[in-house]
């Protein structure tokens, strides 16, 4: 074999030796589970992953992933969704590939920002997992049902991801469901209403005060409201709409200045 042979068999068997066999190529690495769920509570300004999912893997990527800031948190007492294809983009941003994570659980999550006082409600279990009581609906429930104590217990429940709503029973009592609620389900304001005291369709009194006169006349709710709210009426003879406040179940009282009744 000629040196110049030799020379060649040399650099190969270098490239050989340096280069990771067929198996390395293939080998992946280990994603991490982000699993969302479909409502959240957080407390603070900025929403970071770690708030509102739960997240399983290699520690160290888990602890990025926790880190990683998804969005702007809503005003407080209100709500905001966030979608997979959100998350994904404020992780390439975080330089993390979408590849290094499994998605499960929802689609999006419903996040509502609450006082940071609801978190004072956690505690751990036997197994050191966090854990809080919540209401649950005790029976399947309907949509449109109207809530009483009988309807609903208090569980334990494992937290994933941020806080869920701290109520008791008794905040649940007397509001409506929304949708249907197969038993067990952990209740939250996604799932109840107020009932409103005036439903559209009911017929209504409409009320003005004119100076020293007070008119009436036959209406039409046109939206339903509860006591106070502002409501689209019909007045009945003359067809015309006026926006009108609730005053009780029956009544809309039109405030104008020196107009006549619509």
């Amino acid at each position: 074999m000629t040196a110049r042979k030799l020379v060649a068999l040399a650099v190969l068997l270098a490239v050989l030796t340096l280069c990771p066999g067929p198996g390395a190529w293939g080998a992946e690495q280990e994603r991490a589970v982000v699993f969302l769920p479909e409502t959240a509570n957080v407390s603070g300004k900025d929403l970071l992953l770690g708030e509102v999912a739960e997240l399983e893997g290699p520690p160290e990527l888990v602890q990025q992933l926790a880190e990683v800031v998804v969005g702007t948190a809503p005003s407080l007492g209100s709500s905001r969704v966030l979608l997979r294809g959100h998350i994904e983009v404020r992780l390439r941003h975080a330089g993390l590939h979408p590849s290094l994570v499994e998605f499960q659980g929802a689609e999006s999550v419903r996040v509502f920002r609450v006082p940071a006082a609801a978190a004072a409600s956690l505690r751990e279990d036997g197994e050191g997992r966090p854990v809080q009581e919540v209401v649950v609906a005790a029976r399947d429930l309907k949509r449109g049902e109207i809530l009483s104590a009988d309807d609903l217990r208090l569980e334990l429940r494992e937290v994933r991801g941020a806080a869920l709503e701290s109520r008791s029973l008794e905040d649940f009592v007397g509001l409506r469901t929304t949708r249907m609620v197969p038993a067990g389900t952990a209740l939250t304001q996604l799932h109840v209403e107020v009932v409103p005291l005036i439903e559209r369709g009911d017929a209504v009194t409409i009320l003005v005060h004119t100076g020293s006169v007070t008119v009436t006349a036959p209406g039409v709710a046109r939206q339903s409201g509860g006591l106070g709210d502002l409501i689209e009426v019909e007045n009945t003879l003359s067809r015309q709409r006026v926006a009108g406040e609730i005053v009780d179940a029956h009544t809309v009282q039109v405030h104008t200045k020196g107009a006549a009744m619509p």
